[in-house]
């Protein structure tokens, strides 16, 4: 055997018996680098001042994450959740910092897309369900902060038909009819008006269910009522809720028809059907559900 052959199998030998690394020189062998996480998007993008904000941080290399900064502070909370998303709370700042995430041993680096500002003004954290029908009437959460002394609720250029200020982190509204596609939803308090960010968008669907009837609509507020509703749309249904609670089980046995199984619950509540386009709209009295007490 040749002096190359042997060195080269010389070589080969040592690496598979160290089982780890690349040869840095022949013959010996070298750690492998650590994979470096990258933020390639956040949701929502703002916050308050007072932080506590639950941010959606996407990217790769994210299942090893064990902190995060907001600038040069630390949140007080993440929840690795895969390789590509990890949450985090915000800590109190000001202005706009990077969401740098960290293993221990490497960190991402800034970019644009990690940058989250901190707002005086209210701001949106989410809008649930995140869509609905152009018909308008859907009954729209709205989470985040500062919605104290709301005086309105606009999904896009048109106002909600009514809204409800829950707390200073909630507003409930009814969206308005619009047509189909993307709006920003927006909330105005005193201290002025939520920034537009990816979470606040809502859309207006020509495909989402419709809810025209629930049988029987009176069960036991211990939950176990078999419930026939009937509409329309009913392909690719995610989701069955009475009121915002979710269905104990659910068939669906044809296009517009669907088995449900009421859960535990109490006082009168909306049907609503949820599929691949949005969530059908509030479509009272016959959609609704009324829980009484057994024997009553």
């Amino acid at each position: 055997m040749s002096t190359m052959k042997r060195t080269a199998l010389a070589t080969a030998v040592a690496v598979a018996a160290l089982g780890v690394g690349t040869l840095a020189t022949a013959g010996v062998a070298s750690a492998a680098k650590p994979k470096v996480p990258t933020v390639t998007s956040i949701t929502p993008e703002h916050g308050p001042v007072t932080g506590g904000t639950t941010v959606e941080i996407t990217g790769k290399n994210l299942g090893g994450v064990v902190g995060a900064l907001f600038g040069t502070t630390p949140s007080p909370l993440v929840t690795p959740v895969s390789q590509r998303e990890v949450l985090a709370v915000s800590p109190p700042g000001v202005g706009t910092v990077d969401i740098m995430v960290t293993t221990g041993s490497v960190t991402s680096a800034g970019v644009t897309a990690d940058q989250f500002t901190y707002v005086t003004t209210p701001s949106i954290q989410s809008v649930r369900p995140r869509a609905g029908t152009t018909l308008g009437g859907n009954r729209v959460t709205i989470a985040g902060a500062g919605f104290a002394g709301a005086t309105a609720v606009s999904f896009g250029s048109v106002a909600a038909t009514s809204f409800t200020v829950e707390s200073n982190q909630e507003i409930v509204a009814i969206s308005p009819a619009e047509p189909a596609g993307k709006v920003d939803v927006s909330v105005t308090a005193p201290t002025g008006t939520t920034p537009v960010d990816p979470a606040d968008v809502f859309g207006f669907s020509l495909d989402v269910p419709i809810v025209t009837s629930v049988a029987p609509d009176v069960g036991s507020t211990a939950g176990g009522t078999t419930v026939t509703i009937t509409g329309k749309r009913f392909t690719h249904v995610q989701a069955v809720d009475f009121g915002s609670t979710p269905a104990m089980s659910y068939t669906v046995t044809t296009g517009r028809s669907i088995s449900a199984v009421a859960p535990a619950g109490t006082g009168t509540v909306d049907v609503t059907v949820t599929n691949l386009s949005g969530t059908s709209a509030i479509n009272s009295p016959v959609d609704q559900f009324t829980y009484q007490t057994p024997g009553s």
